[in-house]
């Protein structure tokens, strides 16, 4: 297994040129970040990656990001920062809807660090689109935090949610001791996720958060906002564990012919607010647990 080091005294002093540097490289490595503050938006720039245009659509997505190479496990080493928060007069719209400090679509294992964004698409985008399937998405004392962006121009910056993610067919994503928190009001999501594309369903994605806090507005019923755009008759086991809400919990379809198939469990994670589309219709009613 290969080993990199990113800091300030090191041979890699830019975490997203070292992701630009191996961008094909898909063999099990490692990369330490050592402590300190990691300025990303200023890292897109000196890295010359393309101003994406206002309209820029998903499928575009991909030609004006940087990627976590997959099978890498990126870890942080005493108190480490990555800050997202460029000025409006900075950042232009496109930029804000499209970079994130952490964009993955392979396995990955992220693991002791916090994120701040402002004005940025997510604090950490992790999408396989079904490029990658049957891998495992692991992270361990991630705290993000991500703020309402500003408005410029008449439009707002951002995607506004702290976290968004898409699970394709048989992904294994684990969050341990992670914070995921949304600030600066409105009904925005502090962890959004998806399902994508096809689906065997004897394939699904599982989706397991132990000891995590999800931390909106006591009247913000979607901090948790689980979304589903297959048709495909699918069952993902979602696995809450000992993990504090502030907000609701949020089942929701992306279409009126999508059908609701999280299986949701909260062990020991209190009782949240839900908010469920076509609650008649929903074949796993959420299961609260305590021990």
């Amino acid at each position: 297994m290969t080993i990199y080091h990113v800091g300030k005294n090191r041979e890699h002093t830019s975490m997203i040129g070292l992701f630009q540097m191996l961008k094909d490289d898909e063999s099990e490595k490692t990369i330490y970040l050592d402590e300190g503050i990691y300025d990303i938006f200023a890292e897109y720039k000196q890295a010359g990656v393309p101003t994406p245009p206002d309209h820029v659509a998903s499928p575009d997505y991909f030609d004006y990001n940087v990627f976590l190479p997959p099978n890498t496990s990126l870890i942080g080493i005493g108190n480490v920062q990555l800050r997202f928060a460029p000025s409006v007069d900075e950042i232009t719209y496109g930029e804000s809807r499209t970079w994130s400090p952490l964009n993955i679509m392979g396995g990955c294992h992220i693991e002791n660090m916090e994120i701040y964004c402002i004005n940025s698409r997510y604090c950490i985008h992790d999408d396989g689109h079904n490029r990658y399937k049957n891998t495992r998405h692991t992270y361990k004392n991630v705290r993000c935090t991500y703020v309402l962006g500003q408005i410029k121009d008449g439009r707002r910056l951002g995607y506004n949610n702290t976290i968004g993610n898409g699970m394709s067919q048989g992904t294994e994503f684990l969050f341990e001791d992670c914070v995921f928190r949304f600030e600066g009001g409105g009904n925005h999501s502090a962890f959004y996720t998806h399902e994508t594309g096809k689906k065997d369903p004897e394939n699904s994605p599982t989706l397991t958060f132990r000891n995590c806090q999800f931390l909106g507005s006591p009247d913000n019923d979607r901090v948790l906002r689980l979304q589903n755009l297959a048709l495909a008759p699918l069952h993902i086991p979602t696995l809450v564990e000992n993990c504090q809400f502030v907000g609701g919990i949020y089942l929701t379809i992306y279409r009126e012919d999508s059908a609701q198939h999280y299986d949701v469990t909260l062990v020991n994670s209190g009782n949240p607010p839900q908010r469920i589309d076509r609650p008649e219709e929903n074949p796993y009613p959420i299961k609260i647990i305590s021990e």
